[in-house]
């Protein structure tokens, strides 16, 4: 597509040659999350038949965050020590980072899905405290940015300009995308989670991650995910880098309605997901 033309978000995706389409198992285990009547072991079966998941839910299963090094073989030992809950947020986010093409240039994927899977453990520690499904916090935590590796595979000699390649998304680099594109990252993964008929509450997460003037409810799954973003960009080995935290508790005292006194401890438990799930990226 010539970056001359006039481009919208419709037609971006309509045109999108090397966007896959999500995994019917991804669908499947969303739906599954309500779904208090679910068969496990046909779903656990499905995941099975797929070795290059079931090899990445295993580095985790197997992490030393989980305390089980090497005693976790298959799917199914993985459900009983781990539980289905847990089960289901790591294999949406493997089945997502394996339909994913792994050229794309210039772009750094390593660098994008580590701020997603931190962004992940972020809004399941998050989510567990303010009472919403923390399984799906997590899938939406890796999804928050997926608008980004859209823009690369359509317009890759924009890597650079755009700064998709930082770490750090800041209000600068998303008035650049909409100045350039006419939309942003966040407008672009909503309307992609729409087309791959996500559930609406992470699809509005996706769309609001960056909006500060949000009207989403308090507490919702959106003030979950632009925190849990913040969050993530806060982190620092367990501890809130000192020059993001005035913002970071400013958004989360009044987006989620929780004490400042609680983040410390947040941050610890966050730094330990992320350490244990950051297995899901790589070969």
């Amino acid at each position: 597509m010539s970056e001359e033309q006039p481009v919208s978000v419709a037609n971006v995706l309509d045109r999108a040659q090397r966007l896959p389409s999500l995994p019917s198992l991804v669908l499947e285990i969303l739906e599954s999350f309500d779904d208090e009547r679910m068969d496990v072991s046909t779903l656990a079966k499905k995941i099975a038949n797929d070795q290059a998941l079931v090899a990445r839910v295993m580095r985790v299963a197997n992490s030393a965050f989980f305390g089980l090094s090497g005693q976790i073989g298959t799917i199914s030992e993985a459900i009983s020590v781990l539980g289905f809950n847990n089960l289901r947020g790591l294999v949406t986010a493997a089945s997502i980072i394996n339909a994913m093409p792994k050229n794309l240039g210039q772009f750094d994927q390593l660098v994008f899905w580590r701020h997603g899977i931190c962004t992940a453990a972020c809004a399941k520690v998050l989510a567990r405290r303010v009472g919403l499904n923390p399984e799906i916090a997590f899938t939406a935590g890796v999804l928050h940015d997926i608008g980004k590796l859209v823009i690369v595979m359509e317009f890759p000699q924009m890597v650079t300009e755009l700064r998709l390649n930082e770490e750090e998304s800041d209000e600068e680099s998303l008035i650049a995308e909409r100045a350039r594109l006419g939309f942003d990252h966040a407008m672009l993964g909503g309307e992609l989670a729409r087309r791959w008929k996500f559930p609406l509450a992470i699809r509005d997460s996706i769309s609001h991650h960056h909006d500060s003037s949000s009207t989403a409810g308090r507490g919702g799954l959106s003030d979950v995910i632009y925190v849990a973003n913040l969050f993530a960009h806060a982190l620092d080995y367990g501890n809130i880098r000192e020059q993001k935290y005035t913002q970071l508790v400013s958004e989360f005292t009044t987006r989620l309605l929780q004490g400042p006194d609680a983040l410390p401890g947040l941050a610890e438990e966050a730094q330990q997901l992320y350490s244990g799930s950051i297995l899901l990226v790589g070969e």
